[in-house]
């Protein structure tokens, strides 16, 4: 990381903690994260009886219902296949499947996907040198340093460059920004996770096509197998992101991860190379075993033990595809979990590491309860609530901000503020009326006003418009009464999709309303950041710096104040 580029994440840092004024972003809201329907796909896979596949409904409903205890994996969405049939769909409390979900790093293994496809046209080597394939911006030095950085290095995350995700937070140009970033070691050596690299693969993409990553895919994988109201959002410079920032249903990655499970093989058409995918597949490095139980391989994760491959996305978004019993399995979550560290692994491994018959007898008893457990898991089968009169102190009443708290608090959670350049201009009154039969939440901003009808049972989906970037949210709530017996008007908005969703609670005082707001992954994952970070010669004076310290206490007293905070309201007459 070079001096400016230091100061710039110092002074962004400072911004976003501070809860007395507004996050002042380095670079301007993209607004680029138009709509995305809520639809079935096109070309769905087959549906098939579990049983018909070798796997009693029973095993599975015992899946799902394990998935959902304990709380700490937050599932949102399960999809289960077996030789290419979907067994079984499955979405929890608020989540729809039919949302395209971002992806996170589980994306990286799409734009490996890309590459494979310029190897194979022969426009693109492996051995390729990286400052070869941008001479113009690469200067004598640049030369120098990275003279024996290949594409293969990128895509085995062995680059050794330093220049990653928080430090492009407040860069405009990120490939300049890369070829010009100190290095961990020499390039090639060892393996050191870094987005970025898997960035220059898309800025390679670009390059050697003439058009971006999604439009070359759309042209070459995603028309043919299709795959539709996809996003992938875009560096300051206008290149795809290539290592997150893909949007896209989970059926649709399942098509992704059937892709290479059947070695490049598409309903009998060859779209990519059965080599490469086998090579794609193949250990190249070994990550430290903290990460989980799993190899590296061309942007695709490589089981240790078993043979597996998994593209894998923070917070819990995976493809994990099973090569001797052609199972794969789709998931997102919002887990507070980076790598494969999660017990879902331990779970999975449990439930469909082994083999399985090629069929069983039909079971439609244990089918009744498959389906039953996977209505149950869903808040969109329970009855929609009426009003009562618990919601009565709450309706027709505005309470104003003026709490100094407020500058700092907005309805996006604040994690989707970061990843998204997307900051609040604070938060100004809140409100709540009735809209039809259901209690509507008004929360006013600076610069924007949102409405939300909240669901009373049965969640309300809204799309929300938020400094260009549109969100499909669903709202759900109950009004209840705190330990205190002071009225309470609890809420919860999932923003679909992505892993967050954002809890709101508004307490009725003798002054005014209190409000508390946190969201998920929230406290504990970002603590655990800062703390990882506090640990890092890198980054611990920049925390310092940014934050006036790095003790643990410290670290977790500025991360409730940035992520759980509480504000106060005045009633408006």
């Amino acid at each position: 990381m070079n001096l400016s580029t230091a100061s710039r994440t110092y002074q962004l840092m400072t911004r976003i903690f501070d809860p007395r004024s507004a996050t002042e972003p380095f670079l301007p809201a993209a607004g680029e994260k138009g709509p995305l329907p809520l639809r079935d796909p096109q070309q769905p896979f087959p549906r098939a009886t579990p049983e018909s596949q070798g796997i009693s409904s029973d095993h599975i409903r015992r899946f799902l219902e394990e998935l959902g205890r304990g709380g700490d994996l937050f599932m949102q969405d399960v999809l289960i296949l077996r030789r290419g049939q979907v067994l079984c769909g499955a979405s929890y409390d608020s989540q729809v499947l039919t949302a395209p979900k971002h992806t996170f790093s589980a994306c990286k293994s799409v734009t490996a996907l890309a590459v494979g496809l310029l190897v194979d046209d022969g426009i693109l080597r492996l051995d390729d040198k990286v400052a070869d394939l941008f001479e113009d911006l690469a200067t004598a030095a640049v030369r120098r340093r990275l003279k024996n950085m290949s594409v293969e290095d990128l895509l085995t995350m062995r680059s050794s460059v330093l220049f990653g995700e928080a430090e492009a937070m407040s860069e405009a140009d990120w490939v300049r920004a890369f070829l010009n970033s100190s290095l961990k070691g020499e390039p090639g050596a060892e393996f050191h996770y870094n987005s970025l690299n898997t960035y220059m693969l898309s800025a390679i993409v670009c390059r050697k096509t003439g058009k971006g990553l999604l439009a070359f895919l759309e042209e070459r994988l995603f028309g043919p197998m299709g795959i539709t109201d996809v996003l992938w959002e875009k560096c300051p410079m206008g290149i795809e992101k290539g290592g997150w920032g893909l949007y896209i249903r989970p059926e649709d990655m399942a098509k992704l991860g059937q892709l290479v499970l059947d070695n490049g093989n598409w309903k009998g058409r060859q779209l990519i190379s059965r080599e490469f995918i086998q090579a794609a597949t193949a250990a190249h490095a070994s990550p430290p075993p903290s990460l989980g139980d799993f190899d590296y391989g061309y942007q695709i994760w490589v089981g240790r033990k078993a043979n597996t491959f998994l593209f894998n996305g923070m917070l819990g978004q995976n493809v994990l595809g099973f090569r001797d019993s052609g199972i794969l399995l789709v998931t997102n979550a919002g887990a507070d979990t980076d790598y494969q560290e999660s017990r879902y692994f331990e779970i999975v491994d449990r439930y469909f590491g082994g083999q399985f018959p090629d069929a069983l007898p039909e079971d439609p008893q244990a089918a009744q309860r498959l389906r039953e457990t996977v209505e149950a898991l869903s808040a969109y089968h329970q009855p929609a609530l009426p009003l009562d009169g618990r919601a009565e102190p709450f309706l027709h009443l505005s309470f104003e901000a003026e709490d100094p708290r407020a500058a700092a608090v907005g309805l996006m959670p604040v994690s989707l503020q970061a990843l998204h350049n997307n900051y609040t201009a604070g938060l100004s009154s809140i409100a709540v009326s009735v809209r039809g039969e259901l209690p509507e939440l008004i929360y006013r901003e600076k610069t924007a006003t949102y409405r939300l009808p909240v669901g009373l049972g049965k969640p309300q989906i809204t799309q929300l418009e938020m400094n260009g970037d549109v969100y499909q949210v669903a709202a759900s709530g109950r009004f209840t009464h705190d330990e205190e017996e002071r009225p309470v008007f609890y809420i919860k908005l999932a923003f679909l999709e992505t892993p967050s969703i954002r809890i709101i609670k508004l307490i009725l005082t003798p002054e005014g309303l209190l409000l508390r707001q946190t969201e998920t992954p929230g406290v504990p994952y970002v603590f655990k950041k800062l703390r990882r970070a506090a640990d890092a010669a890198l980054y611990k004076p920049l925390l310092m710096l940014a934050l006036g310290g790095a003790e643990e206490d410290y670290l977790r007293y500025k991360t409730l104040q940035l992520v759980s905070p509480e504000v106060f309201f005045r009633p408006l007459q």
